[in-house]
């Protein structure tokens, strides 16, 4: 049974120390949404088009249990270039239509799932433990420091 995103990070933070951390996330080195996931929040080249902080969003979390939700991070993480600024698909997108998107989005996960994209929004997974440190030990290719 394939985890869901948040389940891998719940797991992750039971872990104990570092070398248990970098462990379990390379067991999971080859799920590609949660290697997105990490590159969102930690790239620095990343920018993304939307500041949640500052825009009071109207959502509302779907309340199913996980696996009855309508969507997840494996679905819309590969959505979320509509969010970065300056991509492509980004272009022509007012930022109250963005605001909409992201409402949908939201709405449609799981509210653990939902937490982890809006903290990737802002740059700031609240998950113990995790640093761009251990994220660069399992995917050293996945994105560069500043100043490296």
């Amino acid at each position: 049974m394939k985890l869901y995103i948040s389940e891998i990070l719940d797991k992750f933070e039971e872990k104990k120390t570092r070398k248990e951390r970098v462990a379990y996330l390379k067991e999971h080195v080859k799920n590609d949404r949660l290697a997105f996931l990490m590159q969102g929040t930690f790239d620095p080249k990343v920018k993304w088009g939307i500041d949640i902080t500052s825009i009071k969003l109207n959502w509302q979390p779907d309340d199913a249990p996980m696996g009855m939700n309508p969507s997840n991070l494996y679905v819309e993480l590969p959505k979320c270039s509509i969010f970065v600024k300056g991509h492509p698909r980004s272009k022509g997108l007012d930022p109250a239509r963005q605001e909409a998107i992201l409402a949908q989005v939201l709405e449609s996960m799981h509210a653990g799932e939902s937490l982890l994209y809006e903290q990737m929004l802002q740059k700031k997974l609240k998950v113990k433990g995790l640093t761009s440190k251990i994220v660069l030990e399992v995917w050293p290719n996945l994105y560069k420091e500043k100043g490296a």
